[in-house]
């Protein structure tokens, strides 16, 4: 009786499956059934389902934090990239100012050099260079900018230079008028600020506010048409012999980065 107690169950069931299987017979019930059972088929899923729900809410989390710092990474390097791409670009446009300056480089050989600092007093102005004696810089060779004179290389050693600017006080450049070729000598004025005076010019010379002065070959101190500065002031004392003609310098300072030093 057991014997058959346990093995009629499993005959029948064979006996279901094959007839299911050669004749379909069963196809109209499995649907209903399936519908009956799937509420159980979901509390008994519904553990793992939320197992699942919570490795993956936890995963896209820890995936968009990682995403969100990678982007940050790459919007900082992208950022980084910009700035040194505009210093370039800016690097580039002073280099062509220079190199492309309104008035001819009359020197078949000069060295580029970037400015390293500034000394500025009212008795003394300098700037210090980043070219030495060891790239052909010396003593006596003329600081050029996109605009005309900057002045003299009066300190040199292997590593970097010193320029005594044209508006230093102890700083006399021979000049002419680029109008009318009157000539005269500039010196620096003892003030905080770059301008210039032209002394030795007769009274009863021409000279107008606007002229452009030129640097002068006379003494051979400095090379000859080079642009120094523009008459901004003209006045004629009585009892003096000479005109008080004070210059504009012709490059300013503040956006000053590189000059050209004219070479052998």
């Amino acid at each position: 009786m057991k014997f058959l107690k346990l093995f009629i169950p499993v005959i029948i069931a064979i006996l279901l499956i094959l007839s299911d299987y050669k004749f379909s017979y069963l196809n109209h019930l499995r649907q209903p059934i399936a519908t009956l059972i799937s509420p159980i088929y979901m509390i008994v899923n519904l553990p793992s389902q939320i197992y699942i729900w919570i490795d993956e809410q936890g995963t896209s989390k820890g995936q968009l934090i990682r995403n969100n710092n990678n982007l940050h990474r790459e919007l900082l390097k992208l950022k980084a990239k910009l700035q040194t791409y505009n210093a370039l670009t800016l690097e580039n446009k002073k280099l062509q100012a220079l190199l492309g300056s309104s008035y001819a480089i009359k020197q078949q050989n000069f060295t580029l050099a970037r400015i390293s600092a500034l000394s500025q007093s009212r008795l003394k102005k300098q700037i210090i260079i980043n070219k030495g004696s060891n790239s052909g810089i010396k003593v006596g060779q003329v600081a050029l900018s996109a605009k005309g004179i900057i002045g003299q290389i009066s300190r040199t050693t292997p590593l970097y230079s010193t320029i005594l600017m044209a508006s230093d006080p102890t700083q006399h450049v021979p000049v002419k008028n680029e109008r009318n070729g009157i000539r005269g000598i500039s010196r620096g004025v003892a003030e905080n600020n770059h301008l210039l005076d032209v002394e030795f010019i007769e009274s009863n010379l021409d000279v107008k506010v606007g002229d452009v002065f030129l640097s002068s070959a006379i003494g051979s101190k400095f090379p000859d048409g080079y642009p120094l500065g523009t008459v901004i002031r003209v006045e004629e004392h009585q009892n003096e012999p000479f005109l008080h003609i004070q210059l504009k310098p012709a490059q300013t300072l503040e956006q000053l980065e590189f000059v050209i030093i004219a070479t052998d």
